[in-house]
């Protein structure tokens, strides 16, 4: 427990020797972190296995049962099936406009995966450059110093001014790095979701044409 509160104390320590930059880029660490934490959250209770999923709805599709297959996407509720029900509710219309309908919908769940998304981008875009700023500040006031003194300034206490600038550009950096990984992640898992969604969506078109050859 005295290890943690030892951390605790040096933590708030360097960030109050980091000057006054350090606390946007700390705001901006817990509200990524939040954003993270979120859409993780969020990425596993809605991408299911779409594969297995959609092999168990296109089984009703191809029986006519099309109730049946209504029933289990509420049962499973998940991108894909909220893209079904949103086709089988306008399964008599035209294919062209059918597939403007799936589209649609299906860019509305991917609106929904992208959420706070942006966000991330930002964060992980300013956190260095208040980081750079805050060691540019630092820096200007170690050598306002060094010209207040006619440059007769202890070097100890001058390399102490530069190291404590060096910390918000640190902590910038410390910020930017994880927060750019996991957008480059949630970004892939969104690529991922958009094709699925793109293939199975045509897969259910064409079940219906199957079912109904003269609608194609």
């Amino acid at each position: 427990m005295s290890g943690i509160t030892d951390l605790f104390q040096s933590s708030t320590g360097l960030i109050g020797k980091g000057g006054i930059i350090m606390f946007p880029i700390c705001l901006c660490s817990v509200v990524a972190l939040a954003i993270i934490v979120e859409r993780l959250i969020f990425f596993k209770k809605s991408s299911d296995n779409l594969d297995v999923f959609f092999n168990s709805v296109q089984r009703y599709l191809r029986l006519g049962e099309d109730e049946k297959a209504v029933d289990h996407c509420q049962k499973f509720p998940n991108p894909l099936g909220r893209l079904i029900q949103a086709g089988l509710d306008e399964k008599d219309l035209p294919r062209w406009k059918l597939e403007e309908k799936l589209s649609i919908a299906g860019q509305e769940e991917i609106n929904s995966f992208g959420k706070n998304i942006r966000g991330l981008e930002v964060i992980a875009t300013i956190t260095p450059l208040m980081g750079l700023l805050g060691t540019v500040i630092g820096m200007v006031q170690a050598f306002n110093k060094v010209a207040q003194y006619q440059g007769q300034v202890n070097p100890g206490l001058l390399a102490g001014g530069i190291w404590e600038a060096l910390l918000t550009t640190a902590a910038g950096l410390a910020v930017a790095i994880p927060t750019v990984v996991m957008l480059h992640y949630f970004e892939g898992r969104i690529e991922r979701i958009r094709f699925q969604l793109s293939k199975y969506g045509q897969k259910f078109i064409h079940c219906f044409d199957e079912r109904s050859p003269q609608n194609s």
